[in-house]
């Protein structure tokens, strides 16, 4: 499937793991706040995705997809607090995390 042909939760769970990789790792709890939205399968596909793409390739997904799911201000904004809620699961906001958000918060402009 290409990302172009993804559901609003599909690209919302690949966000949200690029969320949860700025520290370099994705832990349990981050996982646990990504799937609910995706059945077992989505939520497999998706982060096979995620986890074969450098760095750029994932920046350059999300702006692929940020045309189709961020048109609006409030769906920006929703992006931007299911990451946010990514960054704090399990120890707060730290500095590279409030880098990576107001890195999106520029992109999804």
């Amino acid at each position: 499937m290409q990302v172009t042909d993804w559901t609003y939760e599909e690209f919302r769970a690949f966000a949200m793991l690029f969320a949860a990789n700025a520290d370099s790792h994705i832990t349990p709890d981050e996982e646990d706040l990504i799937r609910p939205t995706l059945t077992p399968g989505q939520y497999e596909h998706v982060k096979k995705r995620f986890l074969e793409c450098s760095d750029a390739e994932a920046l350059d997904t999300l702006l692929l997809c940020k045309e189709k799911y961020c048109s609006k201000p409030g769906d920006k904004e929703r992006v931007l607090a299911d990451m946010r809620s990514i960054y704090e699961a399990h120890h707060g906001f730290e500095q590279i995390e409030r880098e990576v958000h107001h890195m999106f918060e520029r992109l999804f402009k």
